[in-house]
Formats: C-alpha cells, sequence, structure tokens
C-alpha cells in the first residue's frame, strides 16, 4: 500500500502540475492588464491600450553594432516607430535589461520590414494626428516568457509631439517582441 502511495504522489507531482503554456499564457493575462500608454491631455489622464512593441533584428552582427534597430508599437489608435541606439542593441537573446536607464527615439515616420509606417495617435473624441517625435525612457523590464505570446514588458516615461504644436508626457508599459 505506501508504495502504491508513493507512485500515486510521484505521478501527481508530474501530471498534475500547471504546463510552461499554461503558466505563460496566464502570466501574460496579468501582464496584459498593464500595457497601455497613459499620457496627460488637457488636464486628464487618458489611458491608450497597447498591444506590442515589436523590435526587428539584424542577422549581421556587424552591422548591427553600427545601426540603430527599429521598433514599432501598435495599440488601439496608436502606430509608434522608432530606434534603439546601436550600442543599446538587445540582441537575439532578448536582452531587454540592456535598454533600462536608456532613452529611446520616436521618430515621425520609417521602415518596418520594407513597410512604410507613420507615427499617429488617436486621443479620445478626436481624428487622428500625426506623431512628429519623441522619447522613450526605459526604466523598468519584467516578465519572464519571450515571443508573442510571452508577456515581456518594458516601461518607463514618454514624451510625444503632435503635428498640432502639443507635447504630450505620461508613461508606457508594453509588451516587447525582438524579430529578425
Amino acid at each position: 500500500m505506501r508504495l502504491l502511495m508513493l507512485a500515486l504522489s510521484l505521478l501527481c507531482a508530474v501530471g498534475c502540475g500547471i504546463s510552461e503554456e499554461a503558466a505563460a499564457a496566464k502570466d501574460r493575462e496579468s501582464s496584459k492588464a498593464a500595457w497601455a500608454l497613459v499620457l496627460r491631455v488637457d488636464g486628464a489622464d487618458v489611458r491608450i491600450p497597447l498591444k506590442v512593441m515589436n523590435v526587428l533584428l539584424f542577422k549581421d552582427e556587424e552591422y548591427a553594432k553600427q545601426n540603430p534597430s527599429v521598433f514599432q508599437i501598435e495599440g488601439s489608435g496608436v502606430h509608434l516607430i522608432g530606434e534603439i541606439a546601436a550600442a543599446d542593441n538587445v540582441d537575439y537573446g532578448e536582452h531587454w535589461e540592456r535598454l533600462v536607464n536608456k532613452m529611446l527615439t520616436i521618430k515621425a515616420s520609417g521602415e518596418f520590414h520594407r513597410d512604410p509606417v507613420d507615427s499617429t495617435i488617436t486621443l479620445p473624441g478626436a481624428p487622428e494626428i500625426a506623431v512628429t517625435g519623441g522619447t522613450m525612457f526605459v526604466e523598468k523590464y519584467t516578465g519572464k516568457w519571450s515571443g508573442s505570446e510571452g508577456n515581456k514588458t518594458i516601461s518607463g516615461k514618454i514624451t510625444i509631439q503632435l503635428s498640432d504644436g502639443r507635447t504630450l508626457e505620461g508613461t508606457f508599459a508594453v509588451h516587447a517582441v525582438t524579430w529578425g
């Protein structure tokens, strides 16, 4: 009987635990709630959900050491394109910690995977407006799971300049994924 109980305990320990996929999905769902821009607009905080920050990597290591990586942020009514300095390249090892305490540049337009991208944002009750530039200062990196179904998150402060002359400031948290 003791042997049977031991065998059942071992089987349960192996089979009753949560799978890695289930753990990743659970962690992703809890992280997803924080993925947003929160901008100060006319004295009020405006929250805009973000989906992902895709970072395009270079296969040629020498080229990557000399050229900035391109990123594209997608969300509900927001598209931003920008650059990560070559010295801060997260590389194929997904070294997101390299971005902590670093400034990323938001550009008015650029290319991502050879596709033209314009930086734009749609604020509540307003039409889409062009983003002419800005910066993102990364304060923190969190998450355990890599890839498009993971939960790697970078967060910090953001400043964006709009084509109507306004400058908006706030915070961001976004799911970070590399492609290359």
